[in-house]
Parts: structure tokens; C-alpha cells; sequence
């Protein structure tokens, strides 16, 4: 367990903080910006509703108290930051592999994890790139994928990654452009035009290094050498269309965007922002073998 003093120091460290951690004895973890916190909680109100339903306890309660229906399962978060969200799936009985690229965040999450007394065979956090992972198919029944989608060099290589190691369901938050109309683009002969519903804008992130919130320069499986040079990577940002295209593509069988509630975060309300349910099996058929009513 850290002293008081070593609590207060891993808070007040530099930069801040993704998520907003008690430490005790009045030690909260500052948040780089204030919206992280509605930003966290509408994504924790869209997501674990809907996976409380599809995955229920044994005995049809949802309290965080160890019954829940995620005991016995294998889950994945990936690109989990400081771990926030791979506890919650740690409190509903799940076994959880988090990994990020960043070696800081894993850093915090395994203080957090100490701090906290979660048990290390059933949490643990790797210092990974997504694209490095050598699972076999169908290693966990839930993925993660929060706020990585639109930061990848290489999004639809890692939604095919995605599709290999799920069994049951992927869980993907994004970005969204504000591109609704379709885009008209020619298509090999003169006077031949496509209507593409799905697109996706390229965004350059010149800040790579400095900015804990965007693309990481050895991400997308890129090595050290590989990523040596300028520090500039395009991140492909797509609209809600592409994103359900991309996902069906990689081979879900079905994809649902969870509708935000009323008070949720702006940018999940405008449609900025968005949480999709990607479905490897049917609901039909996780809901039979889980037993839930959704």
C-alpha cells in the first residue's frame, strides 16, 4: 500500500490525469480537462446498461458485488488509459486484460491497482499495442475499444484484429465527423459517380508525442525506427455510417449505436460522439446462452 505522501505525489505528477481516481484521505487524481468527467460518465450509462442486460447475474441482480453475470468471462480493454473502465468490468466478476501503448498509463493503472487491492490474477495491465496482439480467435468474450477507433493510422486493420480475438461482443466509442450527406465521387469512367453514405476525414495530429490524447507514433505496428522521424500521423475520423459499414465489414453479424440518454455529454447528444454494440454471434444466440432477457 503507498504512503500518503507517495498517493499525493502519483496525483500531483505530470500531465494530468484521464480519469478521476480517490486515492484516500481526500486525494483525487485532477483530470486534464473538466469534460473528461461527463465525457466518462455518459459512456459508462450507455455502455453497461445495455451489457448488464445481455450478460445477467445468476441470481438477476446488478450490483457491483461480485454475482454479476461477467463471472467466468474473458474481457479485453484496449488502449484502457488508466484503467477506469477495465475495473468496472473487473467488479462484474470478469477476467480482464487491459492494455495500452503508453507506458504512463500502465504505470497509473497498476499504482490504482495496488492502491485499490485488486486481485493481479484476474486484472492486469500490459504495456501493448493492440496491433501486436497474437491471441487465437474468439479469446474474449467482451473487447473494449473506447476512443481508439479515429486515432489509428490503420482503422479497418484493427477492427479486423478486433473481430479475431471476440467471442461474443465488441464495444466501440468514437469520434464522429459531421458528415451526414453523402460524398459524390467518380468511379473510373467519365460520367460515372458513386453516392458514398460512408466516409471518413483525415486529420493531422502534429502533437503526437506531447498530447497523452492522441495517435502514438509506434502505434499501428509501427516499430521505434519506423516511427523515428516527424512526429505527424493522420488519424482517419469517421461518420456513423462508415463506422457500422467498417465493423460489418470485419465480419460482425450485427452492429447497434446505443441511443445516449436525455443529460448525457453534448458531443454524445449532437451525435459527435458515439458507443456502438458490434455483435460477432447474434444477441439472439448470446442471450440464449447467457440466459438474459435483452
Amino acid at each position: 500500500m503507498l504512503t500518503l505522501e507517495e498517493r499525493q505525489k502519483l496525483a500531483d505528477e505530470s500531465p494530468g490525469w484521464m480519469y478521476e481516481f480517490n486515492l484516500g484521505d481526500g486525494i483525487v487524481t485532477p483530470l486534464l480537462a473538466d469534460e473528461l468527467r461527463s465525457v466518462h460518465q455518459t459512456r459508462e450509462r450507455m455502455i453497461f446498461p445495455h451489457l448488464d442486460r445481455l450478460f445477467p447475474s445468476v441470481d438477476g441482480t446488478q450490483g457491483l458485488d461480485g454475482t454479476q453475470g461477467l463471472d467466468g468471462t474473458r474481457c479485453l480493454d484496449a488502449g484502457c488509459n488508466e484503467g477506469y473502465f477495465a475495473h468496472l468490468l473487473y467488479h462484474r466478476g470478469a477476467d480482464v486484460q487491459a492494455i495500452d501503448i503508453r507506458e504512463v498509463n500502465i504505470r497509473r493503472a497498476q499504482a490504482i491497482q495496488s492502491i485499490r487491492g485488486f486481485e493481479p490474477d484476474r486484472l492486469r495491465f500490459e504495456v501493448r499495442d493492440f496491433f501486436d496482439c497474437q491471441e487465437p480467435p474468439d479469446t474474449y468474450d467482451i473487447c473494449l475499444f473506447l476512443g481508439l477507433l479515429y486515432h489509428l493510422e490503420n482503422p479497418m486493420g484493427a477492427l479486423r484484429l478486433l473481430h479475431r480475438v471476440t467471442r461474443s461482443v465488441a464495444i466501440i466509442e468514437t469520434q464522429f465527423t459531421q458528415q451526414r450527406a453523402p460524398i459524390v465521387s467518380g468511379w473510373g469512367q467519365t460520367g460515372v459517380t458513386c453516392q458514398l453514405e460512408a466516409s471518413c476525414g483525415l486529420l493531422l495530429e502534429e502533437d503526437a508525442h506531447a498530447n497523452r490524447l492522441a495517435s502514438h507514433p509506434e502505434g499501428d505496428g509501427q516499430t521505434a525506427s519506423q516511427a523515428s522521424g516527424p512526429t505527424y500521423l493522420l488519424s482517419f475520423v469517421p461518420n456513423p455510417a462508415a463506422v457500422e459499414l467498417m465493423l460489418k465489414t470485419a465480419g460482425f453479424v450485427e452492429v447497434e449505436q446505443i441511443t445516449p440518454r436525455p443529460g448525457s455529454n453534448p458531443q454524445y447528444l449532437s451525435n459527435d460522439r458515439g458507443v456502438f454494440f458490434a455483435y460477432k454471434q447474434s444477441r439472439r444466440a448470446i442471450c440464449e446462452r447467457k440466459g438474459s432477457n435483452e
